[in-house]
Formats: C-alpha cells, sequence, structure tokens
C-alpha cells in the first residue's frame, strides 16, 4: 500500500486513470495487430512522467493534449475505412480552384512550376520545417513549460483543437493533394498509398529513407485540406504574439512563411489548403482562449498564476 501511497498523493482518487488510459491505447493497437514501438515507448514515458515528481505530473496533464492528439491520429486511419468514398473527395475540381485562383500561367498551378523548376538547395531547405514540425510543438511546450505555463496551456489547447478540426475535415471533405492529382489524375483510389512526394528527392540526395518512412504511416492520403503543417506555426505565432519581443515575433512570423512556402513547393498542399490550415489556426487558438479563460474563472486565480516549481 505504500507503494500507492506516491501516485494517490499526486493525482487522489483519480490516481490509476493516466496509467489506464495509456495501457489501455497500447493493448488496443496490439489486439487490432498495429502496435508499433511507438505505442510502447510514447505511453511508458508518459506514464513515468504522470507518476515521477510533482513538476513531471503538472507537465503530463499540460502537455496531455498532445497525447490526446496523437491517438486521435491514429484513430482517424480506422475511422476512414468506415467513412469514406471516392466521391467524397475533392480531386481535380480543387486543382481547378487552384487554377482559377493561384495559376502562374495557363493551366499551371505553383506546385506543377516547382515540380518541373527545382533545386537540391531548395529541396533541402524546405526539407527542414517538414522535418522537424512535430518535434518543435512539443519542444516549444516543453520551453514554455518553465517560462510560461499559462501560454503552454493555451498553446496545447489550441494544437489539440485544431487538430481534431481537421480530422473532421479529412472525414466530411476529403481532398487530394497535388501529388495525387499529378501521379493518378482524377480517379480517387481509396487504397491509394501516402507518399513522400517531392520529399523522395531529398532521401535521394542524401541516401536515406526517412520521408519515406514517415509518410509511409501517414493517416490518410486524402488529408491535404486542412494543410495542419501550416496550421502549426501559425498557432505559435498567434499564441505568443502579445507576448513576443521585436526579437522573437519575427522568428514565428519566418517559420510560418517557410512552412507555407514549404507546403507548396514540395507538392503537397495546394494554396487553398494552407490558407485553411491558417484559418483552422485562428479559430482554434480563439476558441482555446475562450474556453481556458472560462475554465480557469471557475477554477480562481490561482490555476493561471501557478508556478512551475
Amino acid at each position: 500500500m505504500r507503494v500507492l501511497g506516491h501516485p494517490r498523493k499526486l493525482w487522489g482518487a483519480y490516481w490509476p486513470l493516466p496509467g489506464l488510459i495509456l495501457a489501455s491505447y497500447a493493448a488496443a493497437m496490439f489486439a487490432i495487430g498495429d502496435l508499433r514501438i511507438e505505442h510502447v515507448v510514447i505511453p511508458l514515458l508518459a506514464c513515468v512522467m504522470a507518476y515521477a515528481t510533482p513538476r513531471t505530473k503538472r507537465f503530463f496533464s499540460d502537455a496531455s493534449p498532445y497525447l490526446a492528439v496523437g491517438i486521435g491520429y491514429d484513430l482517424v486511419r480506422y475511422a476512414r475505412a468506415w467513412v469514406l468514398t471516392p466521391e467524397q473527395v475533392w480531386g481535380c475540381g480543387l486543382r481547378e480552384l487552384e487554377l482559377r485562383t493561384f495559376a502562374v500561367a495557363p493551366g499551371v498551378t505553383l506546385q506543377d512550376y516547382f515540380a518541373a523548376h527545382n533545386s537540391a538547395l531548395f529541396d533541402l531547405l524546405f526539407a527542414i520545417p517538414y522535418a522537424i514540425f512535430v518535434y518543435v510543438a512539443l519542444a516549444y511546450a516543453a520551453y514554455l513549460f518553465f517560462v510560461d505555463r499559462p501560454r503552454m496551456r493555451h498553446y496545447l489547447w489550441a494544437f489539440a483543437i485544431a487538430n481534431f478540426i481537421s480530422f473532421a475535415m479529412w472525414l466530411v471533405i476529403p481532398a487530394a493533394p497535388p501529388w495525387y492529382i499529378r501521379e493518378f489524375g482524377c480517379a480517387i483510389d481509396l487504397s491509394a498509398a501516402p507518399s513522400p512526394a517531392a520529399l523522395a528527392r531529398v532521401d535521394a540526395l542524401l541516401g536515406i529513407d526517412y520521408f519515406a518512412r514517415f509518410y509511409s504511416r501517414a493517416a490518410s492520403v486524402f488529408g491535404a485540406m486542412p494543410s495542419m503543417h501550416c496550421a502549426y506555426p501559425v498557432i505559435g505565432l498567434l499564441t505568443a504574439w502579445r507576448a513576443a519581443s521585436w526579437r522573437t515575433r519575427p522568428i514565428h512570423m519566418a517559420y510560418c512563411a517557410l512552412m507555407v512556402s514549404a507546403a507548396v513547393y514540395l507538392d503537397h498542399h495546394w494554396v487553398w489548403d494552407a490558407l485553411a490550415g491558417i484559418a483552422v489556426a485562428g479559430v482554434a487558438t480563439w476558441t482555446a482562449k475562450r474556453a481556458l479563460a472560462h475554465f480557469e474563472l471557475s477554477r480562481g486565480p490561482a490555476l493561471a498564476a501557478e508556478p512551475a516549481e
């Protein structure tokens, strides 16, 4: 019973809940035959954080929206098999919209232009934000945990809300990315394998298979709109806008611009996907701010001022 005293002290009557949720998720992946190494490692690390010390428990609590996104992303993979039909997918119609609004020449989209005009230098430059975007989100949240916990909560809840909006959109209005239309045309094949698109050139240039392996795990080929690659840096910018200085705000803005440019150049997204991602980021940031303000008001001012130590 003494062994259980520490978790009870940290969590009270709800002390088994974090471990049960994480273990159940790993068990479910095992039961359906889709258990991967991250389904074991991430729950184990999360359990360590949940039960180690008061400080790690607070980090686990604040970072729980990030974990929820990971679970939700996996669930979308299975939901699409039940929900999607080829008739739902927005394919060549989206390309036609792109041509009407952002064509660089008759019948030529920006993605078409960059598919024909690219260089190793720009391939490597734009591969950087695509290689690090997931890790940047978690590292940035960890940084905020030590310097500005209210902003961390705002950032991660906006991050989670934006992702769950995108999950719903992927199932309700699925959209084909530019590389799919270029490779397969207007015919929608729901069994088509995900592709790293232009990032395959980076794999070949560096003699690696990082992007091929990463995109082989994509939840859906037809999740181009909204572009969450573009949404993530915008969430960082919006949640930091008031707190950022003249030194840090340009960094946020440059990251946003680099990511939007990469999304189009690398053949992963239409410009409209990027604009939708930016809009989703704005809605999620506003919604998270209102929800947290309501929650903190109901809990009193102590929550917002709670120190990291």
